[in-house]
């Protein structure tokens, strides 16, 4: 899982460095704080998003993972409804589906976070 997070995280920081920031490591990652997401005292805060420890917090510590993948998808949520975009979910024995505008589909994904993130990658391919 970590190597597509990577990714994925990577093109989020390319395509959008405001929202997702690239660090000097090649699995870790500033996500933006929006204060529609988290209370924060600063507008410029950030949450460390290390990619290749989810796999290790899944296993050891799932509290950890859940609260930030939870932490990815609300920030998701946000950026697609500043855009006014929507977005919705199908659950299959694959995975998770997410959809954004009805036309723009992830591929089937153990997390709606990573879901949500592989197909808002391509909404701001557009």
């Amino acid at each position: 899982m970590s190597t597509t997070v990577q990714q994925l995280f990577h093109k989020w920081a390319t395509l959008a460095p405001d929202e997702c920031l690239s660090t000097e490591r090649d699995y870790k990652f500033k996500l933006r704080i929006l204060p529609d997401v988290e209370k924060c005292n600063s507008l410029s805060a950030s949450r460390l998003i290390i990619t290749d420890n989810l796999e290790t917090h899944k296993a050891y510590r799932r509290d950890l993972t859940i609260q930030l993948l939870n932490f990815v998808l609300l920030t998701i949520i946000q950026h697609c409804a500043a855009r006014q975009s929507s977005i919705s979910f199908s659950f299959t024995e694959l995975g998770t589906i997410a959809t954004i505008c009805n036309g723009l589909r992830s591929q089937p994904h153990p997390y709606p976070a990573i879901a949500a993130l592989d197909a808002y990658i391509q909404l701001l391919e557009l």
